[in-house]
């Protein structure tokens, strides 16, 4: 081991600012490094502790998925074993282990509100964006509105 050096990583935080619409994905996340592959291929666990808070005035659910790639038709796996039900103002923290590179919030929920979602995990993860022809994102959220300016 070299001076300076960890043996393993230190803890990175993430925070991720995103609208939930029901049904659908709203924010997705992509992990800078790769982990080394496991036995099944897929890479070894990460630890991650995600702290959702409703910021929002109306309560909802969401869930945190993960994905092996960026395409809109791969196979997704919950990584919260029940949706996380928020009411407004508050918050809850789960530790979870992925193994996936792309992290998606999808809400569970019938209705829309604001998340706040903290990751903290040795690994570092990058928010994408949306194309305008993925189905699995809100129409709404990039449709533009115009709102009539002082008189």
């Amino acid at each position: 081991m070299n001076p300076g050096e960890y043996v393993t990583p230190l803890v990175r935080k993430t925070t991720v600012m995103c609208p939930v619409v029901s049904g659908y994905t709203t924010a997705r996340l992509m992990a800078d490094d790769r982990t080394p592959p496991s036995l099944s291929g897929v890479g070894s666990p990460v630890s991650i502790l995600a702290t959702f808070h409703n910021v929002g005035n109306v309560a909802f659910s969401v869930k945190l998925r993960e994905t092996d790639d960026r395409s809109i038709s791969g196979t997704r796996f919950d990584l919260t074993a029940n949706p996380v039900f928020l009411v407004p103002g508050g918050s809850t923290t789960q530790n979870i282990s992925g193994l996936r590179a792309y992290l998606e919030v999808f809400c569970t929920g019938t209705t829309t509100g604001n998340l706040r979602l903290q990751l903290e995990s040795q690994r570092r993860w990058n928010q994408l964006g949306f194309a305008k022809d993925d189905p699995f994102y809100a129409p709404q959220l990039f449709t533009a509105k115009e709102y009539p300016g002082p008189l």
